[in-house]
């Protein structure tokens, strides 16, 4: 076991002593996540739905300024390793807030997601292929957790989260009478290149910039994402209104993003497609059951000229409990989606202990 790892393993099992000590300093969690899914493939296959294990907390460093911190890393049950050096770990960032606002360093969850993404989004751990827009078998990516696939002016391709980005810095604004904004920089490590020898390297991967303003029970939100260091046009552009209200939820969401793809059908060395989102989200809670129902409409395009016009039907059942929940999810996609690529219909049912 690396050394890396046998200290989170450490610093783990000691947690419980630490957060009684002081709750604020540092307090574990963690999640652990199974399910079943069944296609109409008839294929039936067991998937861990991305456990995790951390801690978070914060110190007051000076009067009315805070730090803060957060670390997470999967675990998979599927075949109990765990994952804390490489690229599946999830967050590791330390911060500052105060009445300035806050401020974040590290791998974070983006303000594209804390703005745009969350309400519509609620069920989304239920997923089928992280990097889905760089697989030649063609999956379409409308779950917009992943990221945006482009090359650099050296021509390497990079694969770019922008659910929980690296090495990102994030402003957010106080809230400002139901007002908020925030910046993010996505820096670079090196590894993208500003010129085509690939002798320097980009100062800056790309930015997002969000806003969203509440308004009684009433979010309207918005984002860009762009990568400004990669070659062509390599962005997401969103919009989300949702609304709260005891126990119903609705909420609507645009999302319009670009980037290169290689799916089959397209040219060899692949091209920059086009994805339009179109989704509405309803969810009701009745005593421990939330129920809920998602419609999606998507439209692919591509200078070649393959297209696909779809959409996608999506069926929550959740029973919570003390420590979690049992789910029942059933999704359905558009004749298209399936010829075109081979998109399954599934039936999953799931089991999240949370601590």
């Amino acid at each position: 076991m690396k050394l890396r790892t046998s200290l989170v393993l450490l610093a783990a099992l000691a947690a419980p002593t630490m957060a009684h000590a002081d709750n604020k300093l540092f307090n574990w969690y963690g999640s652990i996540r199974v399910q079943l899914e069944d296609t109409n493939k008839d294929n039936i296959e067991y998937k861990d739905n991305y456990s995790r294990l951390g801690a978070y907390g914060s110190k007051e460093i000076a009067d009315g300024l805070k730090a803060t911190y957060n670390f997470e890393f999967r675990l998979f049950t599927d075949d109990g390793s765990f994952a804390g050096n490489d690229g599946r770990a999830r967050l590791a960032n330390v911060g500052l807030e105060g009445d300035f606002g806050s401020l974040l360093i590290g791998k974070q969850y983006s303000p594209h997601w804390n703005f745009t993404d969350n309400a519509i989004d609620v069920f989304s751990d239920i997923d089928d292929s992280a990097g889905c827009t760089n697989e030649a078998s063609g999956v379409i990516c409308h779950t917009h957790r992943y990221g945006l696939y482009a090359k650099d002016a050296a021509g390497n391709g990079h694969y770019i989260e922008y659910l929980r980005p690296d090495r990102a810095v994030t402003y957010m604004t106080p809230n400002l009478k139901g007002f908020q904004v925030a910046f993010m920089a996505v820096t670079n490590n090196g590894d993208v290149k500003s010129d085509a020898a690939g002798e320097d390297a980009e100062a800056l991967v790309g930015y997002n910039i969000a806003a969203k303003y509440k308004i009684g029970d009433v979010t309207i939100s918005a984002s860009r994402y762009d990568l400004t260091g990669m070659v062509g046009d390599n962005k997401v552009d969103s919009v989300q209104v949702a609304y709260n209200h005891d126990k119903l939820s609705l909420a609507a969401r645009y999302q319009d993003s670009s980037d290169l793809r290689f799916y089959e059908g397209l040219a060899a060395g692949g091209e920059t497609v086009d994805e339009k989102i179109a989704e509405v989200y309803a969810g009701y809670k009745v005593g421990k059951m939330q129920y809920q129902v998602t419609y999606a409409d998507i439209s692919m395009d591509s200078p070649s000229g393959l297209t696909v016009d779809t959409n996608q039907m999506i069926f929550d059942v959740i029973y919570e409990h003390k420590a979690g929940s049992f789910y029942i999810q059933y999704s359905a996609w558009g004749d298209e989606a399936e010829q075109v690529y081979k998109a399954a219909d599934k039936l999953l049912v799931g089991y999240k202990f949370n601590f």
